[in-house]
């Protein structure tokens, strides 16, 4: 005979289920690591602490360029699509830049599939990686 199982129980299961398939928890330390060829239309790679999301590409979206290619100024978006294409999130960005590199801060602003309901927000700091690529190094904090 099997025993119905009772509310509480069924309450503990669904709890259990949705934890599981949460791709991280608020308060969580996040550390995005993205290669970004300066060549237009080349899709850059990421490697992550996201769970479900570990690497996969990362594209340029809407921008604004101000100053020079010595000193300036980057406003925009970056696309991340998780390998396997299951999921995903939007980066707004600001930085400064100049020869040596960039530093700015970073919020996640939209996200979908194994990544819904992720937001988070940090700093960010760009090492130039020869005259074609930068290294994006995104550190924050994941909140609800």
């Amino acid at each position: 005979m099997r025993k119905p199982i009772g509310g509480s129980a069924l309450a503990a299961a669904l709890g259990a289920t949705v934890l599981l398939a949460t791709p991280a928890a608020a308060g969580d330390a996040v550390h995005i690591e993205a290669e970004t060829p300066f060549e237009p239309g080349v899709s850059g790679t990421f490697e992550s602490t996201l769970q479900g999301c570990e690497t996969g590409a990362v594209d340029n979206g809407p921008a604004r360029l101000a100053g020079s290619a010595r000193f300036g100024i980057f406003n925009g978006f970056k696309v991340f699509t998780c390998a396997g294409d299951e999921g995903g999130f939007v980066v707004r960005l600001h930085a400064t830049f100049d020869e040596t590199g960039s530093t700015g801060t970073w919020a996640i602003v939209d996200s979908w599939g194994s990544q819904a309901g992720l937001h988070g927000s940090g700093t960010l700091v760009g090492v130039p990686q020869g005259p074609d690529a930068l290294l994006d190094i995104y550190d924050g904090t994941l909140r609800p």
